[in-house]
Formats: structure tokens, C-alpha cells, sequence
């Protein structure tokens, strides 16, 4: 993905914020652990803010790479 220079995270990042945040709420928590018996893992949220926030800040390769929805530059393997 380095290679493309029109790259852009896949949502903006104020919705990673807003998921992170009702992933931690009280309501969220009790609903997820009445429904599957633990604890909402709300780590990957978080994880994939930092890389938003690092990526509008510095652009860095690294945030690329983040474990969200894949995307390519390139769709003409699609026939597009």
C-alpha cells in the first residue's frame, strides 16, 4: 500500500473516536458481556485511531497499515 500516494484512511477519523468511545460505554459494556459472557475488546478501535490521527499528522507509511478495511489504488483487476 506505501506505493500509493492517494492513500487516505478508510473512515474519517473522528468515527474511530466515536466507536472507541461507545466500546467503552457503560450500556456497551453490560450489553456485550450480558450477550457473549466477556468483556468488549475494544483495543482494535483505539489501535486504528492512533494510526488515523498518526496518518492526518505525519502521512507516515506506517499508518497504512492499518488493520481496517483493505484498500487499493489499483482496481483494474476488478475490470474497472
Amino acid at each position: 500500500m506505501a506505493e500509493c500516494s492517494s492513500w487516505q484512511p478508510p473512515r474519517p477519523c473522528e468515527a474511530y473516536r466515536a466507536e472507541w468511545k461507545l466500546c467503552r460505554s457503560a450500556r456497551h459494556f453490560l450489553h456485550h458481556y450480558y450477550v457473549h459472557g466477556e468483556r468488549p475488546a475494544c483495543e482494535q478501535w483505539r489501535r486504528d485511531l492512533a494510526s488515523c490521527r498518526d496518518w492526518e499528522e505525519r502521512r507516515s507509511d506506517e499508518a497504512q497499515e492499518l488493520d481496517v478495511v483493505v484498500h487499493t489504488c489499483n482496481l483494474s483487476y476488478l475490470g474497472g
